[in-house]
């Protein structure tokens, strides 16, 4: 595979707390995190090449990052560094049943900023495929910068894949950010939601209603996350479902972009006409990446390699979680 996958994003360290007895105070380990970042991490474990676009600092908690993404075999070469910011932060505690609940120390000003003319032309055309994640993705000062970018690996015939990660909280102008994302859509390929992410960006109180506001914009395909409750493709007509694999469970931060990885993982290696036709096989495969992801404390400890993938696969097929097939 002489192309690479980009994945475009944040990249931060998660300072997970360690302990939930909090009495003498908080023990937190740090791993390397970001949307964008796990998910490249997970597509190389995987044995797809892939770089990652973002910006960082110049720290020792960034040159940490870099070195994790150079051992995994990320490309960090369109990583920018600039002194004049720090390092994001993502603090998080796993409750009981593996979910996760953040504080994020993120950079802000034009200083954290891409810019539009940041890629050289000739990238686009070694690129796979393009992903972008999260509200980097439709921030104050990265939202520009990512729909160029978008916009011209469209114009190449890149595939394009979305995952806008929905936090409300940390969004000061919802109408605002709503705006960016619906931007983007119309130049999506794969379009991966969870479904509180499909009725945070429309702002609808159904699922339903948000799904079909989703299509009315989207380009390509909408496939949407429900955890335990499994996952399907929905094109306004007819759904393909797939239950969630039963496993224990340590958390599940990062499970989301195991997600997404493993759905890339089934276009590059099925091919496009495959990819389109096989919608089952695509979300079991995601279905045990993300399951994997979720055996592991935070998002890369869990998944190995492809043999592991294909193993559970092979072990697992038919043992799911309860779940409640969606009403659309």
């Amino acid at each position: 595979m002489n192309k690479r996958v980009f994945c475009c994003g944040n990249i931060a360290f998660d300072l997970v707390a360690g302990n939930r007895d909090v009495t003498n105070g908080f023990d937190f380990y740090a791993r390397p995190g970001g949307s964008a970042c796990n998910t490249a991490v997970l597509l190389a474990r995987l044995g797809i090449p892939v770089s990652m676009i973002s910006k960082t600092g110049s720290d020792f908690l960034s040159n940490s990052l870099l070195e994790t993404l150079q051992k995994e075999g990320a490309g960090s070469k369109y990583v920018i560094r600039s002194p004049h910011i720090k390092t994001s932060l993502a603090f998080a505690r796993i409750d009981k049943k593996g979910d996760s609940s953040y504080v994020f120390y993120t950079p802000r000003g034009r200083a954290s900023a891409l810019k539009r003319t940041g890629l050289p032309e000739h990238v686009f055309s070694k690129m796979s495929v393009f992903h972008a994640s999260s509200i980097f993705s439709y921030d104050n000062y990265n939202a520009g910068a990512v729909l160029s970018h978008i916009k011209k690996a469209n114009a190449k015939g890149v595939f394009v894949s979305y995952d806008p990660n929905w936090r409300g909280y940390r969004i000061s102008n919802k109408h605002v950010a709503r705006k960016r994302i619906q931007a983007i859509l119309p130049h999506v390929d794969l379009l991966k939601l969870s479904t509180q992410d499909a009725m945070g960006i429309t702002g609808c109180r159904s699922l339903s209603g948000a799904a079909n506001r989703i299509l009315d914009l989207l380009k390509g395909e909408l496939v949407m996350t429900q955890g335990a409750n499994g996952s399907f493709y929905w094109d306004g007509k007819h759904m393909v479902f797939h239950p969630a694999f039963k496993v224990r469970i340590k958390d599940t931060i990062g499970a989301g972009d195991g997600f997404t990885a493993g759905l890339l993982y089934r276009y590059l290696t099925a091919g496009t006409k495959k990819f389109l036709a096989d919608k089952e096989e695509n979300l079991a495969f995601a279905s045990a990446v993300s399951a994997l992801v979720a055996t592991g404390k935070e998002a890369t400890e869990g998944l190995k390699n492809l043999t592991q993938v294909r193993q559970f696969l092979s072990s697992n097929r038919r043992t799911f979680c309860k779940y409640i097939r969606p009403s659309l």
